[in-house]
């Protein structure tokens, strides 16, 4: 087991019944469920018109503390185990975390935070896109066991839901690249998350 960097998202759930209601778009007819440590994942979702195929999924584990903290669940538009691929892939990609721990709005925030100050502290983050991680973080309220933050990633912006309800949307590339670097790039929550949604376990 991987030494965990923080308890929570960098940049940082029990069930994912209908990923088309979080995404508030249309999943497949005929979609399979992928089980993953109890957890139902549709293999695959549309968005925009586009269909995403799970590529991995990972457990966020605290483990001196033995908790659980959400399941992550990557969709692409082509399979990939290359985080530089992925990250240069065009059209829609989507992250969902499902928590399985609850986390009060000051343990969001710290944790995102952290997350921006591993990936971004050394000047690897273009400090332009500073204003839109602040609207970001003030949009994030506390959250609770069940609950599902999705990520939807396009070319030129970024849009954040918590279940149904959208909560952000960014139009800003950098900020996109980033929030989806911090959880398959150099500086992930951790490894084994990292490894899942690449499809390496």
């Amino acid at each position: 087991m991987t030494k965990d960097r923080d308890w929570f998202s960098p940049f940082g759930l029990v069930r994912l019944a209908l990923l088309c209601v979080l995404l508030q778009v249309p999943m497949l007819g005929r979609a399979r469920a992928v089980m993953f440590h109890g957890t139902d994942l549709p293999d695959s979702v549309m968005v925009d018109g586009e269909t995403l195929r799970l590529n991995g999924a990972g457990l966020r584990e605290v483990t001196f503390l033995d908790i659980n903290v959400y399941v992550a669940a990557l969709y692409l538009p082509e399979p990939s185990h290359d985080p530089a691929a992925i990250m240069a892939m065009p059209g829609p990609k989507v992250l969902v975390l499902l928590f399985l721990h609850g986390a009060t709005k000051a343990q969001v925030e710290t944790q995102f935070r952290t997350g921006e100050r591993i990936n971004c502290g050394a000047g690897e983050c273009n400090r332009a896109d500073l204003p839109d991680f602040e609207r970001l973080i003030a949009a994030l309220p506390a959250v609770a066991v069940g609950d599902r933050l999705t990520y939807i990633y396009e070319p030129q912006r970024v849009r954040v839901q918590l279940n149904t309800r959208l909560i952000g949307d960014y139009p800003n590339a950098d900020l996109s690249e980033q929030l989806l670097r911090a959880f398959i790039g150099p500086h992930p929550p951790s490894e084994d998350v990292k490894r899942g949604l690449l499809g390496l376990q």
